[in-house]
Parts: structure tokens; C-alpha cells; sequence
């Protein structure tokens, strides 16, 4: 896949959002199919979904429909570039939460995340940040742990703590690693 080719890739939906709003939202992306999850959270996003993008408009479609809602003050879309996923399935962890990682480097650090076996998975997003990455642990103080450990590494590190969880498990059977061609680029 060429970089500049934004087709069948996955993308992350953030959204700032009153909790009503956000809880309405979060249930309403469990409803569609290409939702892989969606979680509310802390910190400066209320809600993150993450798709299974085919392309720029389908992205583009689901940005317009959420802003549109009432309680909905931003949103913020990202592709992922390129990602990894190893160990465990992200619902298999106990606990985990997303972190939003800027690199200490210029490059290379995506190979550096798959050895991690507690990041489930890392993906090269554009924008503010270099990756979004899938910290799980067996407890808190694991996850903890982790991300201090990103930061000691001298990595600069924002957490998203879900309050509520949703993964749709139906993508065990149909992720993208299996048929490069299928779908979404792997993240």
C-alpha cells in the first residue's frame, strides 16, 4: 500500500461531547457494522470510535452525521498510517486504556511497539501525535507501569481512560491481517 493511498484503512473518531450525548453516541456506533469499537472516556475526548474506513467519504459520512448531534462541541478523524497488532486481542486484556504517543525519534518506532507484549496495538495516526496505542495489563498498576515506562523512554504520553467499553468481537474472524486485500490496513 502506497503512502499516499488513504483507502481501506481503519481510522480513530474523537469526539468532545456532554456525557448524554456522549453515552447516546457510543451506544449508536455499536450499531454499525464497520464499528471495530467504542469507548467513553477521560481526558481531552469524550468519546473514540474506531472504523473500518474504506475511504476518505465513509470517514468523512460518520464525522458530519456525529458534529451534527446535539451536545457534540469537536470531533477529530484519524487514518492510521501504519500499525501493529501482537499478543492478545485488545478485549482479552483485563484492563487497558488508549495512549496517544509522540516519539522521542523521527522514525522507526512502529517496529520498536510490536515488541511490547503489553501493547496490544500501535497505529501511525497523522495529526498531533505519532501513534495510538492499545496499553493493556492484568491490573492498573500494570497499565500504570507501562505507560511510565513509554514516558521514561522519553516518550510524551496522554492516556484516554475508558469509563465504558465496547469491542466488537466479530473482528477476530474477520481482521484485516488475515486479507490484506479485504479491508482496513492493520492497526
Amino acid at each position: 500500500m502506497a503512502w499516499s493511498d488513504w483507502s481501506k484503512r481503519s481510522a480513530y473518531l474523537l469526539v468532545q461531547t456532554d456525557w448524554g450525548a456522549g453515552e447516546k453516541l457510543w451506544k449508536e456506533s455499536q450499531t454499525w457494522k464497520e464499528t471495530i469499537g467504542s469507548w467513553l472516556t477521560t481526558g481531552p475526548w469524550d468519546l473514540v470510535i474506531w472504523l473500518d474506513a474504506k475511504s476518505w467519504e465513509d470517514v468523512y459520512e460518520k464525522a458530519s452525521w456525529i458534529r451534527g448531534q446535539k451536545g457534540v462541541r469537536a470531533t477529530s478523524s484519524h487514518f492510521v498510517y501504519k500499525g501493529t497488532k501482537n499478543g492478545k486481542w485488545w478485549w482479552e486484556w483485563p484492563v487497558g486504556n488508549w495512549v496517544f504517543a509522540r516519539t522521542p525519534h523521527l522514525n522507526g518506532e512502529i517496529k520498536d511497539m510490536k515488541k511490547l507484549s503489553w501493547a496490544a496495538s500501535a497505529a501511525s495516526i497523522p495529526g498531533d501525535w505519532d501513534y495510538m496505542v492499545w496499553v493493556g495489563g492484568q491490573k492498573w498498576e500494570e497499565v500504570w507501569d507501562h505507560v511510565g515506562e513509554l514516558n521514561k523512554d522519553g516518550w510524551h504520553t496522554q492516556t484516554l481512560i475508558p469509563l465504558k467499553s465496547w469491542w466488537n468481537q466479530a473482528w477476530k474472524s474477520a481482521w484485516w491481517a488475515k486479507d490484506t486485500e479485504g479491508t482496513a490496513a492493520a492497526a
